[in-house]
């Protein structure tokens, strides 16, 4: 793809002005009726696993056929096939020549009803028809099911190999965190800003979720915003979000959980 790039280097900050932030009840910090401030939580490595269940969690999806049977709530069953798996929703082909199609159920589920579902690999698990065509249907997991199925997907990638990508690595033994401040704000290459939240980041990456519409291309240059501002530069995407390298890597002694990337 080929983009033009923003040339935003990032700007220095002579006098560390962002320290002075005033505490919960407006005092200035040391003053007498500020409060003690808050400690940050200690860095602490997240394994891929770790990392993948985090992604996942977010509703990544996975290319995934396995099989499976689904039920109609009056009753009737068939087999599937998924296509397509997030902890949010799933994409189920009918296999070739099944003996179950659309046509043959003498009522057939309205867009909206309730279907169950037993898939091979992430269990039993429930949710509510979005879409159907001659091809397949798709279903939205139920809100209690999602941290079940995130969590198998994320071993089922495990196993595969894949760590946050296998396409990318840029330090074999980087030590990644999650930020307790997720929200994300950044300048993509046609300077328009965009809003995202940090799932986890290293010192030279960030792994950031967002809208479709607000996944910048690849290669191209990005500004992270915050109290400090970083150039990164679109390294992967996919369909939730993208991988960003940091231009300059986060120096090791402001490497903290407690980094802002928005200024809100």
């Amino acid at each position: 793809m080929s983009q033009s790039v923003l040339d935003e280097k990032e700007r220095p900050h002579r006098y560390k002005v962002w320290l002075l932030e005033k505490s919960e009840n407006g005092g200035l910090p040391g003053s007498p009726e500020s409060k003690p401030a808050r400690q940050s939580k200690p860095i602490s490595k997240l394994t891929d696993l770790e990392t993948l269940m985090l992604l996942y969690s977010y509703g990544r999806p996975m290319e995934l056929a396995v099989e499976g049977t689904f039920m109609t709530p009056n009753g009737q069953s068939g087999p599937c096939k998924t296509k397509k798996v997030s902890s949010e929703r799933v994409e189920f082909a009918y296999p070739e020549r099944a003996s179950y199609s659309p046509a043959t159920l003498q009522a057939k589920p309205a867009i909206g009803s309730r279907v169950s579902l037993d898939v091979e690999g992430l269990g039993t698990f429930g949710g509510v028809l979005t879409s159907e065509n001659e091809d397949g249907f798709e279903v939205a997991v139920n809100k209690e099911n999602r941290s079940s199925v995130s969590t198998k997907l994320a071993h089922i990638a495990a196993k595969r190999g894949s760590g946050v990508e296998t396409a990318y690595v840029v330090k074999p033994n980087a030590v990644r965190i999650e930020p307790v401040h997720k929200d994300c704000s950044f300048t993509d290459h046609t300077g328009t800003l965009k809003k995202g939240f940090v799932v986890n980041l290293s010192q030279f990456d960030a792994l950031i979720r967002t809208s479709p519409a607000n996944i910048p291309p690849l290669g191209t240059r990005i500004v992270i915003r915050g109290p400090e501002w970083h150039g990164a530069e679109v390294a992967i995407v996919f369909e939730i979000g993208f991988i960003a390298k940091f231009c300059l890597p986060i120096p090791a002694d402001r490497f903290s959980t407690e980094l802002r990337f928005s200024a809100a």
